[in-house]
């Protein structure tokens, strides 16, 4: 990804500021409501949204919410993560990390932007500073959205002082998955995407804070379109970029037989939403996902840095 600062981009940052000040997708007591506010607060500018979409490929072989343990994370079977540069790129800016804090699992993906040494510096504090606030925490917090909002918050400032420091234009994309029980409390800025996956659907839960995908809500591009525009990596909000920034939560219910998935645009930008559902249904190790996921990602041109975490729930 290149670093958005042109004329376009404060523009469709204009724009897309007005659209999200017009209408906000709120959730109260399982219904979906909407309400012209999009802010909990001026110090805390979250929007808790629906998934972007769904695509189902074929009937669900089971559609029951998964129980859960009453506390832990024992329901979890797996997990793995993997980066690699890809076969374009001379250096990998992506940066990733999970780990269990007592009865919760943090999952993180970073991808930075900026340029050599600056984007990769992004990344890892980034995630590094939503791992410690999350880490420091976690064990008092009584509102886990509130709490993963607040430390991508937290590594929004900490990416805004090192640029400061360094007088370099620095940011980075994150998608960060908190899972406590039953539930994966998600939040995102930029690209870098978390899907759920099931046997028979794949849906993107975060939501792209691109041009390209500005364009595709507003039917001038199609999905596929998208993924090939030479201008797909340009991006109105990222970390790092503005004193504050807009953080997109969301709240997933996670089922028996599903899979996590959280990744940068070299995954996801390589390959469509049909052949990762595909590698992650077929595959029963998260080792061998992860593994196929990026082999395929370079069999199709591996043109970015490719990342990806994959968490199944068993």
């Amino acid at each position: 990804m290149i670093f958005p600062w042109t004329g376009c981009l404060k523009k469709i940052r204009a724009m897309s500021e007005q659209q999200e000040a017009k209408i906000a997708i709120t959730q109260s007591n399982g219904r979906v409501s909407k309400s012209p506010v999009i802010a909990r607060g001026a110090k805390s500018p979250t929007r808790v949204l629906q998934p972007a979409h769904t695509i189902r490929l074929r009937p669900d072989l089971g559609d029951s919410s998964w129980p859960g343990p009453s506390t832990g994370t024992e329901g979890l079977v797996s997990q793995h993560g993997i980066t690699d540069r890809g076969l374009v790129r001379d250096h990998n800016e992506d940066a990733f990390s999970f780990f269990t804090i007592g009865n919760k699992s943090l999952y993180v993906v970073a991808d930075g932007m900026g340029g050599h040494d600056a984007g990769e510096v992004a990344s890892m504090i980034a995630m590094e500073t939503v791992c410690s606030v999350i880490r420091e925490e976690s064990s008092r917090a009584t509102d886990l959205q509130e709490l993963v909002e607040r430390a991508v918050q937290q590594a929004n400032s900490e990416v805004q002082r090192e640029a400061a420091q360094r007088g370099s234009d620095m940011g980075t994309a994150i998608s960060v998955a908190l899972v406590s029980d039953n539930t994966a409390y998600i939040a995102n800025v930029g690209d870098s995407r978390a899907y759920w996956i099931e046997n028979g659907s794949i849906t993107q839960i975060t939501e792209d804070h691109s041009l390209v995908a500005k364009l595709v809500v507003a039917g001038k591009l199609t999905k596929e379109e998208a993924r090939h525009h030479p201008k797909s990596n340009l991006l109105y909000r990222s970390i790092g970029t503005d004193e504050m920034v807009k953080v997109d939560t969301f709240t997933v219910n996670l089922k028996k037989g599903g899979s996590l998935l959280l990744c940068t645009d070299g995954l996801w930008g390589e390959l469509s939403d049909e052949e990762i559902h595909g590698i992650c249904s077929s595959e029963k190790k998260c080792e061998t996902i992860c593994a196929s996921l990026l082999k395929r990602a370079n069999e199709h041109g591996g043109k970015d840095n490719i990342t990806a975490v994959v968490v199944k729930v068993g």
